[in-house]
């Protein structure tokens, strides 16, 4: 059976397409744009300044809970991924966090009496709604102002993690594609997350901020195809059909 040259034509770039759909997706990583924490030993105290940060419950020694808060820029990344693909050609795919730390081993005492011991425990991070929150005025006192409960702030699961404390740093955590989050990204807005022990933790986890080996926020997105393209794909696959038909019938 002989192929018309123009269905032969379309069969031929439909083939090559999925390759093309495929192409090799691509991670950028931006550096935090600011970060702190707040302790309940220390209710009315902001720690914006500090080299790092803590997620930490009470212990008998050391009787406070300590949470943090980290917020990323993604307009700079939006235009990279904008200009490597056009804009609305791409889509977020994977999203980790990396956190570095100079104290990483259980039963270390960081070197700063406000942070408890490390210990290994669980705890998990949330994407947060509200991204003007201040890293040099929020405290224990005040962070509920930012917390759901306070007009229209969400907090959206990220993940539940467990903090091993075997001296490994840094530590990168892959967080759930939570559409809050995603749509952040893809439109270049800030991004807020919460760190917090998860319920009956024992965790004592402590990493940097921007001010010492700060925290990336790793995001990779993948092509899309556009309209003029994923027609061109659909006329092809429909003359392969065609084809398949007649051949079919004889």
């Amino acid at each position: 059976m002989t192929i018309k040259p123009a269905l032969k034509l379309t069969l031929l770039l439909t083939a090559a397409l999925p390759a093309s759909l495929a192409a090799q997706s691509t991670t950028l990583s931006q550096v935090v744009a600011m970060n702190t924490y707040v302790s309940s030993g220390q209710p009315t105290v902001n720690f914006g300044t500090m080299g790092a940060m803590e997620i930490a419950v009470p212990t008998a020694a050391q009787n406070r809970t300590e949470e943090s808060l980290i917020q990323f820029n993604t307009a700079t990344l939006q235009s990279e991924f904008n200009a490597d693909y056009g804009a609305g050609n791409w889509a977020v795919t994977a999203v980790t966090l990396t956190l570095y730390s100079n104290f990483a081993t259980a039963g270390q005492q960081p070197g700063n009496s406000s942070f408890n011991q490390i210990a290994a425990g669980g705890f998990e991070l949330d994407w947060l709604s509200d991204n003007n929150w201040s890293a040099t005025a929020v405290t224990y006192n005040n962070i509920s102002g930012v917390l759901p409960g306070t007009g229209n702030n969400e907090l959206d699961s990220l993940g539940d993690f467990d903090y091993l404390a075997s001296g490994t740093s840094p530590n990168t955590w892959t967080l759930s594609l939570d559409p809050n989050l995603v749509s952040e990204i893809s439109s270049g807005d800030p991004v807020s997350i919460y760190g917090q022990p998860t319920a009956g933790s024992t965790v004592g986890y402590l990493f940097n901020t921007l001010n010492n080996n700060p925290a990336d926020l790793n995001i990779t997105v993948a092509p899309v195809p556009e309209p003029a393209t994923l027609a061109l794909v659909v006329s092809g696959l429909a003359g392969l059909a065609a084809v398949r038909r007649r051949k079919n019938q004889k």
